[in-house]
């Protein structure tokens, strides 16, 4: 009797394969909602991070969260705000000098149609009363009063134009230092970035060697410096090699253990998986699949974005011949 039931569970083991696969993954909480600051862009290209709100602390909104060195910045607007002081005082003086010339030149032209008058009052006198010498000599006055007081003409008309042909390139310097200056003060307002919500502060890390972000830094246009997540809809990303990207299918059910709560076991399941494979050079040459996974903190941890953690995700399959 016992050699036959022997015989058939080694039957039933030839027969079928049971295997159970085990996949670990790590694993990042993020947020759905970020408010996230990166760095300018600045005629130098790059730009040193001066000063951060410490990691983990709450900023609330309308806090500083990022400072960037804005030296240069600073150094222009002052250059710029004292040539505008000038320009304007200069933009003054043309206008007080501009008035003097026309009130000269009016005075002139005022002077010589006076002179011209009186010698055209004298021209009309008649050689019966006139020596030949005087008759004359009022003719010659004449035509002299004649041309200076054309000539005044237009001295007081070149005056008026060179007054205000001075007086639009000055505005014109003034118009163009003012939108310089004001080009680089909203420039420097940008190396000041607030926080336009309440939440804890996480600093990013360098695309290309993943270190934290950290105060002194150089950094280039664009790069993410430092995050403020929301707090609702947590979910924790993961990168799955394409060796255990075939044992994985959506719904899958996982163990979640925090770095932070290494007794505290939290429930997910697996809720995307990416269909195209992406490289991450930090990682070697291989390719992995982004993958995201939803858990519920039943037991009201302090989750916060950033904390990382490990996956296990358990799959028992059973193949019978």
């Amino acid at each position: 009797m016992s050699k036959i039931i022997m015989g058939a569970a080694l039957l039933l083991l030839t027969n079928s394969v049971f295997a159970i696969d085990s996949v670990i993954l790590s694993g990042r909480v993020k947020a759905g909602d970020n408010q996230t600051f990166y760095s300018p862009k600045t005629d130098n290209w790059n730009v040193q991070v001066q000063w951060m709100l410490p990691e983990g602390d709450i900023a609330q909104k309308g806090d500083l969260v990022v400072v960037f060195d804005g030296s240069s910045i600073e150094s222009s607007i002052e250059q710029g705000t004292t040539s505008l002081l000038a320009a304007q005082e200069e933009f003054f003086r043309l206008k007080s000098k501009s008035k003097q010339d026309l009130l000269e030149a009016s005075y002139g032209q005022k002077r010589t149609e006076l002179l011209l008058e009186k010698a055209r009052i004298d021209a009309r006198v008649s050689k019966e009363h006139l020596s030949e010498y005087d008759y004359q000599q009022n003719q010659l006055d004449y035509e002299k009063a004649l041309i200076a007081n054309s000539k005044s003409k237009e001295q007081l008309a070149q005056t008026k134009v060179a007054n205000q042909v001075a007086l639009n390139k000055q505005q014109f310097s003034i118009a163009q230092l003012t939108e310089k200056l004001k080009y680089n003060k909203n420039k420097l307002s940008k190396m000041g970035l607030k926080a336009q919500r309440s939440g804890p502060v996480i600093y990013g890390t360098h695309p290309w060697n993943g270190e934290k972000v950290f105060v002194g830094m150089t950094a280039q246009p664009s790069w993410k410096i430092a995050e403020i997540p929301s707090l609702n809809g947590l979910f924790i990303e993961a990168w799955v090699h394409e060796v255990d990207f075939q044992l994985l299918t959506l719904n899958s059910k996982a163990n979640l253990i925090l770095d932070a709560y290494q007794f505290s076991p939290i429930p997910a399941i697996l809720t995307n998986i990416s269909t195209q494979p992406e490289a991450r050079k930090e990682w070697g040459n291989d390719v992995y699949y982004r993958a995201t996974f939803e858990f519920k903190n039943e037991n009201k941890l302090k989750i916060l974005p950033g904390m990382s953690g490990q996956l296990e995700l358990a799959r028992t399959s059973k193949e019978s011949s």
